[in-house]
């Protein structure tokens, strides 16, 4: 079953139980963390999700519901939470399909904030910042390449960022990383990140101070 398909089953098995904004946290974490892990890996995956103690009293229900997705066919699941849709890609115009250069670097600077942290940490700035999504004034479509980059599906993105949405999303890191390791090391990864990427902005004339 391909990573779509398990994402529909997981997500079918699962939304009776938990709301929609917990559901998305949910299938968020288990995309970075556990989609590529064996089944019984969802025992732990739901441990981590599973956090108050309603849910947690259900979990062995949620769990047999997930199975039973899994198990069910294609057309019998719900729709895939995080599907791009075609008919919007399709209607962009040729400049909305070109990732300018400011959005270049801001792949390369948020790129190299992440890649300073260990597993662990990434991880967890990763799902910070994706689960504060709805912040976002952003149309889905960007939401979902988002999504995908952040989840590594993606090396790249494929379309351009408005300046404040590039500066919300380093802000989440920032603040995710403090919460993780403190502020003064959240500041000296920051600055780490920035040298990182200075020789690059300055090629293409982008200030690294606009993106802060």
């Amino acid at each position: 079953m391909d990573l779509k398909l398990r994402r529909r089953a997981i997500y079918t098995g699962m939304r009776p139980y938990f709301d929609d904004a917990t559901l998305l946290e949910a299938i968020h974490l288990w995309q970075i963390k556990y989609s590529d892990k064996p089944k019984f890996a969802f025992t732990e995956f739901l441990s981590e999700c599973c956090q108050d103690k309603a849910l947690r009293s259900q979990r062995t229900m949620i769990l047999s519901s997930i199975f039973k997705a899994l198990d069910m066919p294609p057309r019998e699941l719900l729709p895939d939470p995080f599907d791009i849709d075609q008919e919007q890609l399709i209607n962009l115009s040729p400049a909305e399909k070109i990732c300018d250069d400011t959005t270049v670097v801001f792949v390369h600077f948020l790129d190299n904030l992440l890649k300073s942290l260990a597993d662990k940490e990434a991880l967890g700035v990763r799902i910070y910042i994706l689960n504060q999504f709805p912040l976002l004034r952003l149309d889905e479509l960007r939401k979902a390449f988002l999504r995908d980059w952040l989840d590594k599906k993606s090396t790249k993105l494929p379309v351009s960022f408005e300046l404040p949405i590039m500066r919300q999303l380093i802000n989440f890191a920032y603040v995710a990383i403090c919460e993780l390791m403190g502020p003064v090391k959240a500041d000296h990864l920051l600055s780490q990140a920035i040298k990182s990427s200075e020789e690059m902005a300055k090629q293409m004339e982008i200030p690294m101070h606009d993106f802060l």
